[in-house]
């Protein structure tokens, strides 16, 4: 029987989200578009960012800040390394590349030649993501509140395990849904008096992410 279709507005809805950004805690499915090596000109620290796209072209930008100057590794280095699990990576190198990104100053996006990492990009990658809304101020010293998204944790989205899982050879996906369950809003970051919640150097928040062992099945 030939397929009847019923008005579904989310859907259409959906149709119009056109590389719209991610603002709702859940899970996503979709590809990196580019992973570009950053480091902080105030700390020093050294970290990825990465440019995620969802299969309904809804986008979120990630900073994993993995390492600081002194060369003490940070939390966000383990979840790279759970995201190199999932896509079956040993190894990821930086590369020049001149990518089009957004820059405030032309107020639209402009060639620029940057270090990536392109084995990160284009590869399908299931990620748990998680608003965290934080004020600021903004110009005119008024508070705003900027919603801003956390990286939770990230899986295979073919097996839908999670890198310890994959690294253990478990027999099947568990440790997914309980995360989800569990996945909830970050309450609202106040803004301190006296502070203006600038970006901080530091590492990326990331629930669930095991240490690593040596016997990698891929």
């Amino acid at each position: 029987m030939t397929r009847s279709y019923n008005l579904d507005t989310k859907a259409a809805e959906k149709a119009d989200a056109k590389s719209s950004r991610i603002q709702t805690t859940g899970e996503y499915i979709g590809a990196f578009k580019y992973a570009i090596a950053v480091k902080s000109s105030r700390t020093g620290t050294e970290g990825i960012e990465l440019h995620f796209e969802d299969t309904d072209k809804q986008e979120a930008r990630i900073t994993l800040w993995t390492a600081k100057a002194s060369g003490e590794m940070l939390t966000g280095n383990n979840v790279l390394h759970a995201i190199m699990t999932c896509l079956s990576l040993r190894g990821i190198q930086a590369t020049r590349q001149t990518i089009e990104l957004y820059d405030h100053k032309a107020g639209a996006k402009v060639p620029k030649d940057v270090e990536t990492y392109p084995d990160l990009a284009g590869k399908r990658i299931g990620l748990l993501l998680q608003l965290a809304p934080e004020e600021y101020l903004d110009q005119a010293q008024e508070i705003k509140v900027a919603n801003r998204i956390d990286l939770y944790s990230v899986f295979n989205p073919d097996t839908r395990m999670l890198a310890s899982e994959i690294l253990r050879r478990a027999p099947k996906a568990e440790m997914l849904d309980r995360m989800k369950a569990s996945l909830k809003d970050k309450a609202l970051k106040k803004l301190s008096v006296g502070k203006s919640n600038a970006p901080q150097a530091g590492p990326a928040s990331g629930g669930g992410f095991d240490d690593f062992e040596d016997d990698i099945p891929f």
